[in-house]
C-alpha cells in the first residue's frame, strides 16, 4: 500500500477495530516516550487489562529503539552439528544479546527486534491455559502415518504429554497445488463453519486481546507491514462477498490479527505459535 494511500475503513462489527485502537494508542505512546509528543490516552473501548499489557510492552520497545545493538553479522549464533559447536573459536567474536535491542545490518536497516520481558509470565501462563480449549483438535492432528507431513507425526510428541499436537489456522489460504488463477483462497479446515463445535473458532475469539497486542507491537516496529496486513484482510472480505463465501465472511469479523495465518505446535509443556 502506498504511503499516501488512506487506509480502508474496518467493517462494522469486526474485532479488528479493537486492534486499530490498540495500535493507535501504542503508536502515540511510542511517540510520546521517544519524541516527546503530547500525552497519549487509550480509547475508552480498550479493556483496562489490555491497556496495562500495552503499557508493559512499550518501555521494552523504547529501550530497544534507543539502544540499537550490533550488526547482524556480529550477533552470536549457536551453530550445532552432531552435538558439537561449529567454529567454537570464531563464535568468541560474536556479541550475545540479552537486553532489548534492535539488530541492524551494515546499511543500517533493521533485521530483528529483540524484546525480552515484553509479555509477562502471568499472561504467558494464561495463554498456555487457553490451549486446553483446543485439546480435541490437537489430539486429532497427530498422525500415525505420514500423509499430513512431518509436523503431525506422532513420534515427534511425547506420549505422556498432557497436551500435544499441531494446528495451522488461516482465514484465507491456498491448498497445496491449488494456487491462482485457477483456484481461490479458502478458510482453513478447522475454521470452517461446519466445524464450529471443535472449539477452534471460540479460541480465536478468546485470543482477540493477544492478537490486538501483538498486532499493535507490529504497528510500532513495522507500520507498513501492519497497514498491508490490515488492508489484505479487508480486501479478502470484499472477495468473500463477491464469491458468497460464507466461511470466510463468518471468520473475518473475529480474526483481528494482521497476520493472516497462525501455527500452533504443542508438546511437553512447550507451545510455539
Amino acid at each position: 500500500m502506498d504511503s499516501d494511500e488512506q487506509m480502508s475503513e474496518i467493517p462494522e462489527g469486526w474485532r479488528m477495530k479493537l486492534t486499530d485502537q490498540v495500535a493507535d494508542y501504542m503508536q502515540k505512546r511510542f511517540r510520546e516516550e521517544v519524541f516527546k509528543a503530547p500525552r497519549a490516552l487509550p480509547h475508552i473501548s480498550i479493556p483496562v487489562p489490555l491497556v496495562c499489557r500495552a503499557d508493559r510492552v512499550l518501555p521494552v520497545i523504547v529501550q530497544a529503539y534507543q539502544h540499537p545493538g550490533p550488526h547482524c553479522q556480529e550477533v552470536i549464533i549457536n551453530k550445532v552439528r552432531r552435538g558439537k559447536t561449529v567454529d567454537a573459536a570464531g563464535s568468541q567474536h560474536y556479541k550475545e544479546i540479552n537486553t532489548p535491542t534492535v539488530v541492524i545490518n551494515e546499511n543500517g536497516n533493521t533485521r530483528l527486534w529483540y524484546l525480552p520481558g515484553a509479555i509477562s509470565h502471568a499472561y504467558q501462563k494464561d495463554i498456555w491455559n487457553s490451549l486446553h480449549c483446543l485439546r480435541r483438535p490437537l489430539a486429532q492432528s497427530l498422525s500415525h502415518s505420514h500423509p499430513q507431513g512431518w509436523r503431525n507425526d506422532h513420534i515427534l510428541f511425547r506420549e505422556m504429554a498432557d497436551l500435544r499436537g499441531s494446528l495451522d489456522l488461516s482465514p484465507a489460504w491456498y491448498q497445496q497445488g491449488h494456487g491462482p488463477p485457477n483456484f481461490h483462497a479458502e478458510v482453513s479446515r478447522l475454521l470452517k463453519a461446519r466445524n464450529a463445535q471443535n472449539g477452534v473458532r471460540g479460541w480465536v475469539d478468546e485470543m482477540s486481546d493477544l492478537n490486538a497486542l501483538l498486532s499493535g507491537v507490529l504497528s510500532v516496529i513495522h507500520p507498513r507491514m501492519y497497514e498491508t496486513g490490515r488492508e489484505a484482510l479487508i480486501r479478502l472480505n470484499n472477495i468473500a462477498e463477491r464469491r458468497n463465501d460464507a466461511d470466510m465472511r463468518s471468520i473475518l469479523p473475529i480474526w483481528n490479527s494482521v497476520y493472516n495465518s497462525m501455527s500452533i505446535m504443542v508438546t511437553i509443556g512447550l507451545s510455539i505459535s
